[in-house]
């Protein structure tokens, strides 16, 4: 227990370590939230757009009718002469322009530039004109039915929302934050690494005179291991609440089940840092692989592109399930949002036999360091 206590004391004192390992990705964090945190909360207001419809006749006033529907759920309609709505589109005023009647009586939009809004207002013009043949029937056979199925259509386009398998809005922003909680297990490698190189004899002094101490080798590996896990994990759960309550991104309302999660990460980033802290390289080659490798993983997983995950399972899946910072993303993923436990516990447990395997490999090689000459 005293060799814990200043085993602990030592590592929190490290600042460089305590830097890379806690607030570098809280920085990294808040970045990503001012870049584009936002886009997850719901502010969505109505586009606001010009009709021309002057002296329209059938089919033309079906679309009238369509757009009249329409007004106040997902757009927001001003009927217009043609001069009228080009100065309003030109001064930002309106987002688009419908015409009623753009020529053989068919409907037609005319927008200033290119985005999300402008992507919706042609959605919404093609959706009425592949139903446009539909609507002419009833008008046909059962006009006093016209209003209903336009009503029918309306709330179809107004209330369709991306929603996961679990029934939660899902949000691709949340793919970046995944990733980097991924990316601060897997920096308890330089935790790790300063462990790892003050139980290596043949790495440093301090190890040395550690080595010849009555403490036992396997005890001496075991309360690394503890002390550098626990930071870690500590770290980790703090930066849950960070992203939860500092920055309120909502990652889900499973804490146990996150935590476990950044256990088990915080395991495979703190062994892989004393296997490597405790090899016989050179100190400027030990820091670039952990450095690289960790960023190299996380980078697979969606921390710089978002997208690159979804893209690795469409064409090599086995990648994601042997990245273990893809596991730690997919398994918040599965836990928070897809709300599938099958999919879950199968990334725990390849979590686990990796964390498994980094761990006993890390104590195993330390314990059975021997040395003829120091």
């Amino acid at each position: 227990m005293q060799s814990l206590k200043y085993r602990y004391l030592q590592v929190v004192r490290d600042r460089g370590n305590m830097f890379w390992g806690l607030f570098y990705p809280m920085i990294l964090a808040t970045f990503f939230f001012i870049a584009f945190g936002d886009l997850g909360k719901d502010s969505w207001k109505e586009i606001p757009v010009a009709l021309v419809a002057e002296e329209v006749q059938e089919p033309a006033a079906m679309f009238v009718s369509f757009l009249e529907t329409m007004d106040g759920e997902l757009i927001t309609v001003t009927n217009m002469t043609e001069e009228e709505a080009l100065a309003a589109l030109s001064g930002e005023t309106v987002e688009g322009i419908f015409f009623a009647d753009g020529g053989d009586g068919a409907p037609a939009l005319t927008v200033g530039k290119s985005g999300l809004r402008e992507t919706m207002l042609s959605m919404l013009l093609d959706a009425y004109v592949k139903n446009a043949a539909m609507y002419r029937d009833i008008a046909l056979s059962h006009p006093e039915r016209l209003q209903d199925a336009l009503s029918v259509m309306q709330e179809d386009v107004s209330h369709i929302r991306e929603v996961t398998l679990g029934g939660k809005t899902y949000d691709h922003v949340l793919e970046y934050f995944f990733a980097s909680i991924a990316m601060m297990c897997f920096f308890g490698c330089f935790t790790g690494q300063k462990l790892g190189e003050e139980a290596a004899a043949n790495v440093s002094r301090q190890a040395a005179r550690r080595s010849i101490s009555p403490e036992k080798k396997s005890l001496a590996v075991l309360g690394d291991l503890t002390v550098g896990i626990s930071i870690q994990f500590a770290s980790a759960l703090l930066f849950l609440l960070f992203l939860q309550y500092g920055l309120r991104i909502s990652l889900g309302g499973n804490f146990l089940g996150m935590a476990l999660i950044c256990l088990l990460g915080s395991m495979v980033g703190v062994s892989l840092g004393m296997v490597v802290g405790s090899a016989k390289i050179k100190e400027g080659f030990k820091t670039a692989i952990l450095v690289a490798l960790p960023l190299f993983l996380c980078f697979l997983a969606g921390l710089m592109f978002g997208e690159m995950k979804v893209l690795i399972e469409r064409s090599f899946p086995l990648l994601n399930r042997v990245n273990p910072a893809a596991l730690i993303s997919d398994a918040l993923y599965f836990l928070n949002v897809y709300n599938d436990p099958a999919g879950f516990r199968l990334r725990l447990f390849l979590l686990f036999v990796f964390a498994a395997v980094m761990t006993i490999w890390a104590f195993v090689s330390l314990r059975r360091t021997r040395y003829d000459s120091i």
